[in-house]
């Protein structure tokens, strides 16, 4: 049974289409979310009105949002420290957690960080989205 994956894709300024994308399997360390929740932040307003926030410019169609809660539908393979059930908030900024900045617990400062709905990043305005476990948070 095919579910629906409902998505918020911006293409281009005032240029957003409700489409039905493909539903991700979460890789070994990830989970895949039911996304519950997702707050609309002034970036993704500023993506849809400019194109744009300074170097970071929508050139491809990107999924938008980032503020995002949900259930775990789906764990990857060596996923143990959550269930299917559980409710989490994420942490939309992963990063390569083996700099200095990362090694030293101010991972917000990693020069390797990929934000959701950061170009070229999608983000999570999508009804499943999967996620890095340990940047989930009960």
């Amino acid at each position: 049974m095919a579910l629906d994956n409902l998505t918020a894709v911006l293409y281009g300024v005032n240029d957003i289409r409700l489409e039905q994308t493909p539903i991700k399997q979460p890789a070994p360390n990830e989970v895949l979310l039911k996304v519950g929740w997702v707050g609309i932040c002034g970036s993704d307003v500023h993506y849809l009105t400019h194109g744009r926030i300074g170097e970071f410019i929508v050139k491809d169609p990107m999924i938008i949002g980032h503020e995002s809660s949900g259930t775990v539908f789906k764990l990857g393979q060596n996923v143990t420290k959550f269930k299917v059930g559980d409710r989490v908030a994420i942490e939309p900024g992963v990063p390569c957690r083996c700099c200095n900045h990362c090694k030293s617990g101010k991972y917000n400062l990693c020069p390797d960080i990929v934000f959701c709905a950061t170009p070229p990043n999608h983000g999570t305005l999508r009804r499943y989205y999967p996620h890095p476990a340990d940047f989930c948070y009960k």
